[in-house]
């Protein structure tokens, strides 16, 4: 498949075939534990590359994966618990694994079958996949610019990318042609004029890793790289619900973190303590209804099945945004986010402006029918 193929020449992993979802949770408890444990400045390097090998051979990168392709398709309520104990042990490794499985969703939605035959192959195998944000002028920005360059595209510009991205297999880049259509380009990591910023990979104890930093220079982009372009009627595609979602799942993680934390302070109050543990539960409960809608939407063929995952992901991201806040706060983390309704970010934001705006169109609409 050309420059998507490219991604094989580094050498092949053999991983773990995962059979049941309860034995997908086992393990991603099993590999958070790794990650958890504290680094040591001498073997920094040799140790960060260790446990992303040990992560790529666990099985987990497959679980996803169609089972016409061989993988037994977990469900996105798994999906999410997966990602929440990842991210209970482990902040990267919780973003690793989020955006490796938003990628592999990008694939199955908008991938040929000859794309999706090669990638899925590949991540049974244990494969990843990173993500890419494109940055201008030191700003978030949608898309980096194709410029036509004969029956091939050209490719420059920076992108802020998952942790350790250099270790990753393909890296999934938005991207816009000459009629502005924003797309996904599956790039190895491993191509001429794709330059890491930084000289290694070492990894944080306790909080996120920042951002891997890459540039593109002059990129030589084949028609093998390109996903299905998405469009204005795609604004609430699956990948986009399945990243809310695994958001909303990161932010349990880090929840359950706090949490443990708070249990093991001497002077924990109870109340607190149940009031939290209640919050952290109501949460848990409305990403596993959203991870249900997810699913529905991932063979439904109505729009109004994505417009329902969307808004149900929307709903679970910002309130356990908000309760992992709220328990972050009570457990004296530094660092921590105040209460979505005293400031919420701009990403939050925008979330809310998006559903609501939905959610009161259908109100409307509602009203309409019944007058």
């Amino acid at each position: 498949m050309g420059t998507l193929s490219s991604a094989h020449d580094r050498t092949a992993r053999t991983a773990v075939i995962i059979g049941t979802e309860d034995e997908a949770i086992t393990v991603a408890g099993t590999v958070a534990q790794v990650f958890s444990l504290p680094m040591h400045d001498a073997a920094t390097v040799k140790t960060a590359e260790a446990r992303l090998d040990l992560l790529s051979r666990s099985g987990l990168f497959g679980i996803s994966v169609p089972t016409e392709h061989g993988g037994i398709d977990v469900s996105n309520t798994v999906l999410a618990e997966v990602c929440a104990v990842a991210s209970s042990g482990s902040a990267t490794l919780g973003e690793i694994i989020a955006a490796h499985f938003v990628a592999v969703e990008q694939v199955r939605s908008h991938g040929s079958e000859s794309q999706q035959g090669t990638v899925f192959a590949a991540v049974l195998a244990g494969a990843r996949l990173a993500r890419a944000a494109a940055r201008r002028n030191n700003e978030a920005a949608d898309a980096l610019p194709l410029t036509s360059s004969g029956l091939a595209w050209r490719l420059g510009g920076e992108v802020l990318c998952t942790p350790c991205t250099r270790h990753a297999d393909w890296l999934l880049v938005p991207a816009h042609q000459d009629g502005g259509r924003t797309a996904g380009l599956l790039l190895p990591t491993r191509i001429e004029g794709l330059h890491y910023v930084a000289n290694s990979c070492e990894p944080v104890n306790g909080g996120a890793q920042p951002a891997e930093h890459v540039l593109f220079k002059d990129v030589l982009v084949d028609g093998d790289a390109l996903l299905q372009p998405v469009g204005e009627a795609a604004a609430h595609a699956v990948p986009r619900s399945l990243d809310l979602l695994l958001e909303a799942a990161r932010q349990l993680g880090a929840g359950r973190r706090a949490l443990r934390r708070f249990f093991d302070a001497p002077a924990g109050d109870p109340v607190t303590a149940g009031l939290l543990s209640a919050r952290l539960a109501a949460a848990e409960a409305i990403v596993a209804e959203a991870g249900r809608t997810i699913d529905a939407a991932q063979i439904g063929l109505a729009e109004q099945h994505r417009t329902n995952a969307f808004l149900a992901a929307a709903s679970a991201f910002t309130v356990a945004e908000e309760v992992a806040g709220q328990i972050r706060r009570a457990s004296g983390e530094s660092g921590w986010k105040p209460p979505l309704t005293e400031s919420p970010s701009p990403h939050v934001a925008a979330i809310l402006q998006e559903s609501g705006t939905l959610r009161r169109e259908e109100y409307r609409r509602q009203q309409d029918r019944e007058d």
